[in-house]
């Protein structure tokens, strides 16, 4: 077994026992299968962390989701996660986010956390050594590169950099003809997102990584596959169409009875009526009074006669200038949705982000759901797809 499927089996344990204040170094590379001598170098120069530091790490991130999900004590989560004190808990978190645990839980308590937030910070590294022929490239740089190129193809890209968190590499640290976005899906296993219009270099690189692997082009998928497989390429492919609004207003004309408008803190009590028990990371969301002070926040109640009958949450995105939402998410109360209505509450938010400053972005409702949730395609109301992302599967 290659150094590097071993040390991706260290990681895991180390992640696995991080709470386990007895497990040592030596625990981590009999695991792995090293010698001890050996293992702390090894260790370092795959993932950028020695492993006592990595295991602080995993630490502080599991209290951070602790911190912010549930009401234990911050002695408890201190002795859930592998700390002996509070003291010792506090220290070491406060030098990693700058705020004492306490302070993070008034600050963050009930809000829906980003994928990058929880993503393995060693993927990045292990891509690298595994692949010294690339190198890093300051993310803010490639959103510029983007933006500039085509603000309008690449714009929902450039969020996924900031708001996933994923680490740029290319060939020699020179992306203008491709580079490759390298994220974590929460769990410490790597995926790639391949920026390029070169096919030859796009085939390449589907064929030497291994990772899951997306990439994106505004070819439709029958070329994209007759393409690839004029250089030997037949893996198969899912293809989601993103589109972004470009056109007149769309007419959203409220049936009798109905009223669209953002939700506010006084509507805790009808939100809950509306939830009907459930509970989730979303309605923690829309009853915590500090997530409607930040105004890229767009939570939209629908009124018939009075009765809350659905919500629809927008969150505006911002990168370098650019303002976008990524998409519309209706939720109904049972038994209360229509297709008509459906289609009604999209067309609404969408004018009232177009009136916020910020472009409307859609890969959502396209397709099955779409098609069970308003029979319609977001290319119905004007829409235009402006990229195709396409997973490799």
């Amino acid at each position: 077994m290659e150094n590097t499927e071993l040390i991706f089996k260290a990681v895991e344990f180390a992640k696995q026992n991080a709470s386990d204040n007895e497990i040592s170094v030596e625990d981590v590379a009999a695991n792995a299968g090293f010698s001890i001598d050996y293992f702390n170098r090894i260790f370092l120069t795959h993932t950028g962390f020695t492993v006592t530091a990595y295991m602080n790490y995993v630490r502080l991130k599991n209290a951070t989701k602790l911190l912010r999900t549930t009401d234990k004590s911050v002695l408890e989560i201190a002795l859930e996660i592998g700390y002996d004190s509070h003291e010792g808990f506090t220290k070491a978190f406060k030098k990693k986010y700058g705020v004492t645990p306490s302070e993070y839980r008034s600050k963050t308590k009930n809000q829906i956390m980003y994928l990058g937030e929880i993503t393995d910070k060693t993927v990045a590294a292990r891509f690298i050594h595994s692949n010294p022929d690339f190198q890093l490239v300051d993310s803010d740089i490639a959103i510029d590169y983007l933006l500039e190129k085509d603000a309008k193809r690449y714009g929902y890209f450039c969020t996924t950099i900031k708001y996933c968190c994923l680490e740029i590499a290319a060939p020699n640290g020179d992306f203008e003809n491709g580079f490759i976005g390298i994220g974590d899906n929460g769990n410490g296993k790597s995926y790639i997102k391949i920026m390029t219009d070169d096919f030859k270099l796009l085939s390449e690189w589907i064929k030497r990584f291994p990772q899951r692997k997306a990439f994106y082009s505004t070819k439709d998928e029958t070329e994209i596959y007759e393409i690839l497989k004029s250089y030997g390429v037949e893996e198969k492919l899912k293809v989601t169409p993103q589109a972004l609004y470009f056109g007149e207003p769309i007419e959203a004309k409220l049936p009798d009875g109905i009223v669209i408008r953002l939700l506010n803190p006084s509507d805790k009590k009808t939100i809950l009526k509306w939830a009907n028990g459930k509970k989730d990371g979303y309605i923690n969301h829309l009853l915590n009074d500090k997530d409607y002070l930040d105004e890229n926040n767009l939570e939209y109640g629908v009124f018939e006669n009075g009765e809350l009958i659905a919500v629809a949450g927008c969150g505006i995105d911002e990168v370098h200038g650019m303002r976008l939402n990524n998409c519309c998410a209706i939720r109904f109360a049972d038994g209360k949705e229509s297709d008509n209505l459906y289609r009604t509450i999209f067309a609404f938010v969408t004018n009232d982000i177009l009136n916020n400053g910020a472009l409307p972005f859609d890969d959502i409702q396209h397709g099955d759901y779409a098609r069970t949730h308003g029979n319609f395609t977001s290319v119905d109301y004007g829409y235009e797809i402006v990229n195709r992302r396409y997973d490799i599967i």
